[in-house]
């Protein structure tokens, strides 16, 4: 089955990594991959200290947010995604996980820097395979693709306020 988590809101993350532990709590072997993060969040430290979860970012030159960046190094951040993406099929092909996780892959779809047909075609080759994707939104082909959508929605956040994000909470 593929879980979805969608929306502008906070948890999204978090929900896919509640998932892992689960799964792993059931002797379950996990790959965790999160795609532009860069930075060393409470999730990483944990994840990659537990036996059973294979954890990986896909490398990126630039390590700042994509809308900070110029096109050349657009262009830069996408080449490391792409070889980010294919390492993780290559461990998936090579690896036997009860549940996968693509965080933040959505947003890679949206900001093009992988076109969607290449997740789908992931889905297709291991369809025996529990799949946990995050982003903010996804596109119909992935709605029709996925068995299962959690919307996450804002209706309150202290960045509202101005309050950045705070370590151990937002990341």
């Amino acid at each position: 089955m593929i879980h979805t988590y969608i929306g502008d809101g906070k948890g999204k993350t978090t929900a896919a990594i509640g998932l892992a532990i689960r799964n792993l709590g059931c002797d379950g072997e996990i790959l965790f991959s999160q795609f532009l993060k860069s930075s060393d969040t409470g999730e990483m430290k944990i994840l990659t200290g537990l036996n059973g979860v294979t954890f990986i970012r896909p490398y990126m030159r630039h390590k700042d947010f994509v809308f900070n960046v110029n096109e050349s190094q657009l262009s830069e951040i996408k080449e490391d995604i792409v070889k980010g993406f294919n390492k993780i099929k290559d461990i998936i092909s090579n690896g036997d996980f009860s549940l996968i996780v693509f965080d933040e892959i959505l947003d890679v779809i949206d900001l093009g820097l992988l076109h969607e047909e290449e997740l789908i075609a992931v889905f297709d080759k291991f369809p025996s395979a529990e799949f946990v994707i995050t982003g903010r939104k996804a596109s119909q082909a992935i709605k029709d693709k996925v068995d299962y959508i959690t919307v996450m929605k804002k209706e309150k956040h202290p960045f509202d306020k101005g309050i950045r994000a705070r370590k151990g909470i937002e990341y």
